[in-house]
């Protein structure tokens, strides 16, 4: 059985920081809405490590609508258009949907740098931002905006 997966709390920073700052400017002192994200106003630098997901009810089920090339190369498949709970190894499962509920019920963002197993039996470490975007009556999280960027250890997992 692989290593349960490691998570911590972090700063954003680099690619990170840049869709924080992006975020934080669309609606100063409150929350954007999903019309307020432009993808094309964004440095196109990100776009391969952005991803969105939308919240589907009421937060106790989510769907990938997006998945950058940067992702879909380092997790080794394109799941657009699956369900979290599908697409995500079930050694993982619970802490990250967790992470995507506790956005939607905080309404703040969330950063985390983390480690797993990937199917290739090689250690892979990560941070990920989530930033919660509200729908369009502004009543609630309709969509996590999010971005990950992937470093990958030489060794194999043991």
């Amino acid at each position: 059985m692989p290593p349960s997966p490691i998570f911590e709390d972090i700063e954003p920073s680099g690619r990170l920081g840049q869709l924080l700052t992006y975020w934080q400017a669309i609606k100063p002192g409150g929350l954007p809405g999903h019309d307020d994200i432009d993808l094309m106003a964004m440095n196109p630098a990100l776009l391969p490590y952005l991803f969105i997901v939308d919240v589907l009810e009421d937060g106790q089920r989510f769907r990938w609508r997006l998945i950058g090339r940067h992702i879909v190369r380092n997790v080794g498949t394109d799941d657009t258009g699956l369900d979290l709970d599908i697409s995500i190894a079930p050694a993982m499962r619970e802490t990250i949907v967790g992470h995507y509920r506790q956005v939607v019920r905080e309404r703040r963002p969330l950063c985390h740098r983390g480690e797993f197993t990937g199917r290739d039996q090689r250690t892979y470490r990560y941070e990920r931002l989530l930033l919660p975007v509200l729908s369009a009556d502004g009543a609630s999280v309709d969509t996590v905006l999010g971005a990950a960027v992937f470093t990958m250890e030489p060794r194999t997992s043991s």
